[in-house]
């Protein structure tokens, strides 16, 4: 198995800058993370909409993507790995999207125990106070698809550089 640092990168800025949807162009307490943790940090209202309405479907896009990308740094090294990777990651976010539908019914499938640790104890409300998108749906699917082909781009540059990478004019080895 190899770790490779430049996909953890591009999956951890993708993270970031999905964290910056939230943190400026939605309202704090609409997102669990932002009103629990990030409340008094929220720019939402302080500086304008820097992701236009892009920042409806944008969110999925890069979470998916951003997971996919961090997950076959750490554990994936194919092909077939990285496929993978980012179908079992849209399988997850789209269970969790069309859980939005389903609101009560999936709502009530959430173990009573989640309740008992932070983040998994907004499973629930995630289902009921969320709202079901199609195109978050189409948005997942597209993270998976961009991050499988940047993923394998990545494969195909290294192995016709011979594992080199330039970064700001520096030559760089990675190492496996």
């Amino acid at each position: 198995m190899k770790t490779r640092g430049i996909q953890i990168g591009i999956g951890s800025f993708a993270l970031c800058t999905g964290a910056l949807i939230y943190l400026v162009d939605r309202p704090p307490e609409s997102t669990y993370f932002v009103d629990q943790f990030f409340y008094k940090f929220t720019l939402y209202g302080i500086i304008p909409n820097i992701f236009g309405s892009a920042h409806k479907n944008l969110a999925s896009f890069l979470h998916v993507f951003s997971f996919v990308m961090i997950s076959a740094g750490i554990s994936a090294d194919s092909k077939t790995g990285y496929l993978m990777t980012a179908l079992g990651w849209a399988a997850v976010n789209t269970a969790f999207e069309v859980g939005q539908y389903f609101d009560t019914a999936a709502a009530a499938m959430v173990p009573a125990w989640f309740e008992n640790y932070p983040l998994l104890d907004a499973v629930d409300k995630y289902f009921t106070a969320g709202c079901f998108d199609i195109f978050d749906i189409a948005a997942v699917f597209a993270g998976a698809a961009a991050g499988f082909f940047v993923l394998v781009g990545i494969d195909l540059y290294l192995v016709r550089s011979g594992g080199e990478l330039k970064l700001f004019g520096e030559k760089r080895i990675l190492n496996e």
